[in-house]
């Protein structure tokens, strides 16, 4: 996918005086102008920047919590850290930092707030409207991901043509949809870390709950199904808030609708003639709290 500039063809003057302007403030931005990026992002070992001129940001700018390993290494690998349903950026990039340090890596955490991402279009993935019926696939947050870690690599220069991808609760519900719904993604492993409700591999569950409704066929399940996805559950995640009937048909809480939705992929795979190459993971003793089970994500990286 390659990221451009919605508004047509921009005079010299006013990208200068844009980059004049960015400089003052001190925000590293990620773009491109006619199709190349305007300023390096990353410049320090934490910061941020506001993503806004690829074609899906546009109208829908995600601020972007980074840590960067000292020193510039085209090879080193991209982490993205979706946060929860909180939206804080920032604390996901902080809880991801330690184990960039670690391993050398890039932690990315796009911040999809409440105004642009309002109510469930950050867990959904921006693939519904209010009244749940599929958006066209151009507007879906996935592809501003994609756009994300194209910007990145090319300000960086990294050479890594994949990504992983680790997001808890909220985020988790983004990652497995990413999988599901956008199998061609470039992750090399996606983690999805306590998810409140699912689309089940289904073709009778309707959208978004399930694959009824959508262009999925058992093609693209296929191609789902033999990706890299390890779906974390803490055997503790018991206590939930009361959701929607169709969440709720999934299971009484996440760890019960976890299970219920892995033994869907199984027998998916089953129907549709593959082997499934995702992974279950139960965490003993964790409940819902972030800190230890985006940790647990993270680890299921280096395996």
């Amino acid at each position: 996918m390659s990221p451009g500039t919605p508004h047509g063809r921009r005079s010299l003057d006013v990208v200068f005086g844009l980059i004049s302007c960015l400089a003052l403030l001190a925000i590293p931005v990620v773009g491109r102008a006619q199709g190349e990026h305007r300023s390096l992002a990353l410049t320090d070992t934490m910061g941020s920047f506001r993503f806004a001129d690829a074609p899906r940001a546009v109208d829908r700018p995600i601020m972007v919590w980074y840590y960067r390993p000292p020193g510039r290494r085209p090879d080193a690998r991209v982490v993205f850290v979706m946060h929860g349903g909180s939206r804080t950026g920032e604390a996901a990039r902080d809880i991801g930092a330690a184990y960039g340090r670690r391993h050398g890596v890039i932690v990315l955490a796009p911040e999809f707030s409440e105004r642009y991402y309002p109510g469930d279009a950050y867990a959904f993935g921006n693939m519904v409207d209010s009244a749940g019926r599929l958006l066209p696939k151009s507007q879906w947050a996935f592809s501003t991901l994609e756009d994300l870690f194209d910007a990145v690599r090319q300000a960086a220069g990294l050479t890594s043509p994949t990504y992983d991808i680790v997001g808890h609760s909220a985020g988790g519900q983004f990652v497995h949809r990413l999988v599901l719904f956008v199998p061609n993604a470039r992750f090399r492993r996606a983690v999805a870390s306590s998810p409140g409700r699912y689309a089940l591999p289904s073709l009778t569950a309707a959208f978004p709950y399930g694959l009824r409704g959508t262009a999925i066929d058992s093609a693209a399940l296929i191609r789902a199904l033999s990706r890299e996805l390890v779906l974390i559950l803490g055997d503790r995640d018991t206590e939930d808030r009361p959701r929607e009937p169709e969440a709720m048909s999934q299971g009484r809480n996440r760890f019960a609708r976890g299970l219920r939705f892995f033994a869907a992929a199984t027998d998916m795979a089953n129907v549709v003639g593959t082997a499934l190459a995702w992974r279950l993971v139960i965490v003993s003793g964790t409940d819902h709290t972030p800190g230890p089970m985006v940790q647990a994500g993270l680890q299921e990286l280096l395996r």
